[in-house]
C-alpha cells in the first residue's frame, strides 16, 4: 500500500455517524465551559476524547446493529463530561445533575432517531407509541426530579427537550427527513451546551 492512502485508511476506521461527533462535542464543550477552561480540565478532555474515539472505532459496527448499544453508547458519549468536569475541581453535587441532563437530552434524541427508524417499516411501527412516550416521559420526569433539587439550568434543558420531543412525536418525521432532524437535534445539543454553562 502506498504512504499515500494511508491516512484515508486511518479516517475511515473512524466512527461515521454524525451523532457521534455531535455529541462528543456537546459533552466536553458543555464540560469546559463549566470548568472555565482550567488547564487540567483541558487536558482531560484531550485524553476523554481520544479514549472515546478509539472506542467508538472499535465498536461503532457492533453499535449499529443493537438498539440497546447505541442507547448505551449514546449515555456513555454524555457521561464523557464526567471526568473533565472532575479534573476541573466542581463538586460532585454540581457534576450529577448536569451529567444527568446530557444522559437525558442524548438518550431522547437516540429514542426519536429510532422512532424515526421504526415509522419505515410495518414490524417497527409497533415500537413507535413505545418510543415516543419515553422521548416524552424521560426528559419530563428528570426535569421534575431537578426542578424538586433545585437544579433549574439542569432542568430547564429537561424541559426544551420535553418540548422538542413533543413536536417530533406530534410531527413524527421518517427516514427521508433525517437530515432535519439531524440538525435539529445538533440544535439541541448546541442549546445543552449553552444552558447548563449558566
Amino acid at each position: 500500500m502506498s504512504s499515500g492512502k494511508q491516512p484515508f485508511r486511518l479516517l475511515s476506521g473512524l466512527p461515521s455517524e454524525h451523532g457521534f461527533w455531535v455529541m462528543l462535542g456537546a459533552a466536553q464543550a458543555s464540560a469546559l465551559l463549566r470548568t472555565h477552561g482550567a488547564l487540567p480540565s483541558l487536558i482531560a478532555a484531550v485524553l476523554v476524547a481520544v479514549a472515546v474515539i478509539f472506542a467508538g472505532s472499535s465498536s461503532h459496527r457492533q453499535i449499529r446493529k443493537s438498539s440497546a448499544a447505541q442507547l448505551a453508547a449514546t449515555a456513555t458519549l454524555a457521561l464523557s463530561s464526567v471526568p473533565v468536569e472532575v479534573a476541573g475541581g466542581l463538586p460532585f453535587a454540581s457534576i450529577a445533575p448536569a451529567a444527568l441532563a446530557r444522559v437525558v437530552v442524548f438518550v431522547t434524541s437516540a429514542l426519536v432517531v429510532r422512532a424515526a427508524f421504526a415509522s419505515a417499516g410495518h414490524a417497527g411501527k409497533r415500537w413507535l407509541p413505545l418510543l415516543s412516550g419515553a422521548s416524552l416521559a424521560l426528559p419530563a420526569l428528570s426535569a421534575a426530579l431537578l426542578f424538586a433539587l433545585g437544579r433549574i439550568a439542569e432542568a430547564g434543558t429537561c424541559v426544551i427537550a420535553a418540548g422538542m420531543c413533543a413536536v417530533f412525536a406530534w410531527h413524527r418525521p421518517s427516514v427521508k427527513q433525517l437530515k432535519p432532524l439531524g440538525i435539529t437535534l445538533s440544535g439541541l445539543a448546541l442549546i445543552t451546551v449553552i444552558t447548563l454553562a449558566l
